[in-house]
């Protein structure tokens, strides 16, 4: 009797952390602007990570689920331990660390959630909401360039602004930083779009007619928003990334015969477009459609190329100073003017602020020196991995299980191209221009990665519940 008597508090304090637990997904996303805008007076807030894995073992759970990718994570938190040992000030640092350490436990997180069909759902929906509060943050409160398309420059006028809206709100996001988040998510919606115009017949046997159709008005609306705001934005990496994205996504969803065919095409439609752009009659056409709208010389003036190549420079001379420990995360953007001075990127203004080396991989070699570089790669090649595995084996046709089970896993094959497609779009705008690593936009990179591994665990374990 008084075993069962001690067993049953135990027991019931067990139930409490568990349910606790259950809920410490919403925590971490809850207190995301604190930790997006955390300053060295507040790093306290830092306690609450290690204390959701505290109350994880409480409820016997695993904080830290096994995944392809802790590896490579794991490499990534020590460099951005080592990396405060190279920073000249943490208060500098300290907002993309935490940004990072914060964005690997909300990945953790999230896969724990997706071990169950509806966290799937859960976290895609997390990412649709994320993407669409850039996109909307973006129109409002984009600094929009005025000296590329002239054409915009009225519309830009008539946008409202979030410091007229909530004044006390000066500073605005940088155009590149929004075309590059949107780069994530576009891809997402244009499937999710597609999906029901192609598949209702199918979908309609398991979802309602009318959540269907809510379905695609929500996410057309957010595919509109999205691309109305990559367009104003003019960021040219942008666009080339979100043309890759979409070759790839097109690639991936043609039937095998029509693929060998689709790569002719692209390389003879590639070689046309290299011959008018290489001869000049890009510039000649764009200036006849659009006169002096400065739409022919914005896109393919050569001047910002010039700038990134010096950038590109000054960066792998740091890298190679700081080889092992990096120079400290978003120490680059003021060190640069101390240690490796620019030349030609505005020549009068003595201190230049570039903020990142406009290279995803070389600002992470940077911020994290090469070990931190390895494990980033190894970690994209791993999400690369998990995505195609997921796609080959959702897309195997299968003649039995219920209903449910197939359209569950022809969304989950709807997702995981959508988040391919983003993901390509993103590494090759991060060529030419970075959303550096533990930036508050990476908030969709994290729950990005959280749906890609958690489709990919139920895919490999023909798990669909």
């Amino acid at each position: 009797m008084h075993n069962q008597a001690t067993i049953a508090p135990r027991n019931r304090f067990h139930k409490i952390f568990e349910s606790i637990d259950s809920f410490g997904w919403i925590l971490l996303l809850a207190v995301t602007p604190l930790f997006l805008t955390i300053k060295p007076e507040q790093s306290w807030l830092l306690l609450i990570l290690p204390l959701t894995w505290i109350i994880s073992l409480l409820a016997k759970n695993q904080p830290i689920p096994k995944t392809p990718i802790n590896l490579a994570l794991m490499v990534i938190s020590i460099q951005v331990l080592i990396s405060l040992y190279a920073t000249y000030d943490i208060a500098v640092s300290l907002q993309k660390v935490t940004g990072v350490i914060w964005g690997i436990s909300v990945f953790f997180a999230l896969v724990r959630l997706s071990k169950k069909r509806k966290g799937v759902m859960i976290t895609t929906l997390v990412f649709l909401g994320g993407g669409a509060g850039i996109a909307v943050l973006g129109l409002l409160g984009i600094e929009w360039p005025t000296n590329k398309i002239i054409l915009f420059n009225t519309l830009y006028e008539n946008i409202p602004t979030l410091s007229a809206i909530l004044p006390g709100l000066s500073d605005g996001f940088h155009p590149n930083e929004v075309g590059g988040a949107l780069t994530w998510i576009l891809p997402f919606w244009l499937v999710m779009v597609c999906w029901p115009i192609f598949r209702f017949k199918k979908i309609k046997k398991s979802i309602a007619p009318i959540w269907i159709i809510i379905l695609f008005l929500l996410n057309l609306f957010l595919l509109s928003l999205g691309s109305l705001v990559l367009l104003f934005s003019q960021s040219r990496s942008a666009y080339i990334g979100m043309a890759f994205g979409l070759i790839v996504m097109l690639f991936v969803v043609l039937p095998k015969k029509l693929r060998f065919v689709f790569i002719i095409l692209l390389l003879i439609g590639l070689g046309f477009l290299l011959f008018f752009i290489l001869n000049g009659q890009f510039m000649i056409f764009f200036n006849q459609l659009f006169p002096e709208s400065g739409m022919a010389s914005m896109a393919f003036s050569m001047n910002t190329l010039s700038g990134r190549i010096e950038i590109w420079s000054r960066a792998i001379y740091a890298i190679q100073d700081f080889a092992f420990t990096g120079m400290g995360m978003n120490t680059f953007r003021t060190i640069v003017n101390v240690l490796y001075p620019l030349q030609t990127i505005s020549a009068d203004v003595p201190i230049k602020d570039i903020g990142h080396a406009h290279n995803l991989f070389l600002q992470v070699a940077l911020d994290l020196g090469i070990p931190g570089l390895i494990g980033f790669i190894a970690f994209y090649l791993t999400s690369f991995w998990m995505l195609i595995s997921s796609i080959h084996r959702l897309k195997r046709k299968s003649d039995h299980g219920r209903n449910d089970k197939l359209i569950t896993k022809e969304l989950f094959t709807v997702i995981s191209i959508g988040l391919l497609g983003g993901q390509v779009a993103h590494l090759v705008y991060g060529m030419t221009d970075a959303i550096a690593f533990g930036a508050k936009p990476g908030i969709l990179f994290w729950v990005m990665q959280s749906i890609i591994c958690g489709i990919y665990l139920k895919a490999r374990n023909h798990d669909y519940r």
